[in-house]
C-alpha cells in the first residue's frame, strides 16, 4: 500500500476514535470491546476469543469491586456504578448477569482500562486518546501484557522469527501451537468453521495469555516483509543464516528502529524498554535535592521530552501530589506550578511546543 494512502487511513481512523470517545451515546461492554477490536482483528476467531478473555477477566474484577449498600430492611444491594481498577466504568444492567451486557460510563475511561487487556491495540486509538486527554496509555505495572514484554526486552537477541512474533502481538508458543493445529484455519470466512475454533482453543490452548498474543495474520504479513529485509541486509543481523534466514540473530533494539521507521504497528510498550530516547541524566556532581529527583521523577513518569512536553495543568498536579506525600513543605500551588514550569522548554510558555495531546 502507498505510505501516502497508508498514512490518509490512518489519520481517518485517528479522527474516528476521536468522535468514538468524545460520544456519550449508551452503549454496553460487549460493543465497546467491540468497536476497539474491530479495527485491529479482521477475523471472527481472533477477536472473539479476545472479547471472551477480556469479557473474563472484568468478571474476575467484578465482584470485589462492586459497591454495595444496605437498605432499611438489613438486605444488602448492589449500587449502579461499578469499580474496576480503580476506574469507573460501567453500569450495572440488572435485566442481565453478564458483564458484557453493562453500560459504559465514560469511553476514556473504558479505553484506559481495556489497554490493560488487550495486547492488539489499535494505533489510531492510542493516538485519538493521547490527543484528547493530553496523557499517553501506559501499561500498568503488573499487567499481563507488561510482564510479557518486559521478558521479551530482557533478552540480548531475537532470533528473526522472535522479533517477528513480538512486533505482531504474537507469542512464539501461539505460533507453534496454530503450526501444531493446521486444521484451525483461522483466516477461513466461514463463520461456522471459525465459531467451532474459539469452542475448541479454549481446551486445546491453556495460557490465557496466548489468546492475547495471537494474530498469524500479522505474523505472516511481517514475515514476508521481514525476508527481503534481512537477507538484503537492510539493518544489523548480529549471525545472519542464508539456508534458515527465520534462525538469524539480531539486535532487539535496530530491529525496532526498523520497524519504526517502515511503520509498523508494534506494542508502544516495546518503546519503553528498546527504544528510551531520554534516559536520567549523568550529574556532574553527586549533589541533589529532593525537589530534582521529584523533577527528574516526574519528566519520566510523564515522558516528557522536546517534542512532548506534556500540560503544565496535568503536570503541576503530580507535582501537588507528590509534594504531599514527601511532606517536604505546606502544601503549595505555587511550588507545584513552578516545577511544572521548569521541566518544560521555555517555548511551551508560548505555546510554540508540542504537548502529549
Amino acid at each position: 500500500m502507498n505510505r501516502t494512502f497508508a498514512r490518509k487511513i490512518h489519520e481517518q481512523d485517528v479522527d474516528f476514535y476521536k468522535k468514538w470517545l468524545g460520544d456519550t451515546d449508551h452503549i454496553n461492554v460487549r460493543q465497546g470491546l467491540d468497536d476497539i477490536l474491530s479495527n485491529n482483528n479482521p477475523f471472527y476467531a481472533l477477536k472473539e476469543l479476545q472479547l471472551r478473555h477480556v469479557g473474563s477477566k472484568l468478571i474476575k474484577n467484578l465482584i470485589p469491586a462492586m459497591n454495595t449498600s444496605t437498605d432499611s430492611n438489613g438486605f444488602q444491594q448492589i449500587d449502579g456504578i461499578v469499580k474496576i481498577d480503580d476506574v469507573v466504568t460501567p453500569s450495572s444492567n440488572f435485566n442481565t448477569s453478564g458483564i458484557l451486557d453493562y453500560t459504559i460510563r465514560s469511553r476514556v475511561q473504558f479505553v484506559k482500562l481495556i489497554y490493560q487487556s488487550v495486547s492488539c491495540f489499535p494505533t489510531a486509538l492510542y493516538e485519538a486518546y493521547r490527543e484528547i486527554t493530553g496523557e499517553s496509555l501506559r501499561l500498568d505495572d503488573l499487567a499481563e501484557i507488561r510482564e510479557f514484554y518486559e521478558h521479551c526486552s530482557q533478552i540480548d537477541l531475537w532470533t528473526a522469527q522472535e522479533f517477528c512474533a513480538y512486533i505482531s502481538h504474537c507469542s512464539p508458543e501461539a505460533l507453534n501451537f496454530i503450526f501444531e493445529h493446521p486444521e484451525m484455519d483461522f483466516m477461513s470466512n466461514d463463520t461456522e468453521a471459525q465459531q467451532v475454533i474459539v469452542e475448541k482453543l479454549g481446551d486445546l490452548l491453556s495460557e490465557t495469555l496466548s489468546l492475547l498474543l495471537l494474530r498469524p495474520d500479522l505474523y505472516e504479513r511481517n514475515l514476508a516483509f521481514l525476508k527481503p529485509a534481512i537477507l538484503g541486509g537492510a539493518f544489523e543481523i548480529a549471525l545472519l543464516d542464508r539456508d534458515n534466514w527465520e534462525k538469524s540473530s539480531l539486535n532487539p533494539k535496530k530491529g525496532l528502529e526498523w520497524a519504526k521507521k517502515k511503520g509498523i504497528d508494534y506494542h508502544p510498550v516495546l518503546d519503553e524498554y528498546l527504544l528510551s530516547l531520554d534516559p536520567t541524566p549523568v550529574m556532574s556532581s553527586a549533589y541533589t535535592t529532593p525537589y530534582l529527583e521529584m523533577m527528574q521523577e516526574v519528566i519520566r513518569e510523564q515522558e516528557i521530552t522536546r517534542e512532548n512536553q506534556g500540560k503544565k495543568e496535568s503536570l503541576a498536579a503530580s507535582f501537588s501530589k507528590k509534594l504531599d506525600d514527601h511532606k517536604l513543605t505546606r502544601p503549595s500551588q505555587k511550588l507545584a506550578d513552578a516545577m511544572a514550569t521548569l521541566v518544560r522548554m521555555p517555548e511551551s510558555q508560548q505555546g510554540r511546543a508540542k504537548t502529549k495531546g
